[in-house]
C-alpha cells in the first residue's frame, strides 16, 4: 500500500495503491498526518487503485472524517471500486462519506 499525497489550492488529495488490509493500515498512520493537521481543507481520498479494505482500514477513514468534521472541512470518496463500495454499504458507512467520479 501507498499513498500519494498532493496539495492544489484548497484541496488536498491522497491516492490509495493497493489493498488497505490490517498490515497496510498499521503502516499508513503516519502517513496520514498531513491529511489530519489540514483538515480544514477539502480532502479527496482517491480509491481508484485500491480493491480493498479491512475493517482496520475502514477505521483510518473514520479517523480522517472525525477529524475534518471537527475542524470544518470536507471529505470526499473518488473512484471507490465495486468491491470497496459494497463494504461501505454493508457496514452503513456509505452515509458518512459524500462520493465523487
Amino acid at each position: 500500500m501507498t499513498i500519494n499525497i498532493t496539495e492544489e489550492g484548497n484541496t488536498i488529495t491522497a491516492a490509495f495503491d493497493g489493498r488497505l488490509d490490517t498490515i497496510a493500515a498499521q503502516q499508513i498512520s503516519e502517513t496520514i498526518e498531513p491529511l489530519l493537521q489540514h483538515a480544514d481543507r477539502n480532502i479527496i481520498l482517491d480509491c481508484g487503485k485500491m480493491p480493498f479494505i479491512s475493517s482496520s482500514g475502514l477505521r483510518i477513514f473514520l479517523k480522517i472524517r472525525k477529524e475534518v468534521a471537527a475542524k470544518g472541512g470536507k471529505v470526499y470518496l473518488k473512484d471507490i471500486c465495486p468491491d470497496v463500495q459494497q463494504v461501505f454499504k454493508m457496514t452503513k458507512l456509505d452515509d458518512l462519506f459524500e462520493t465523487i467520479g
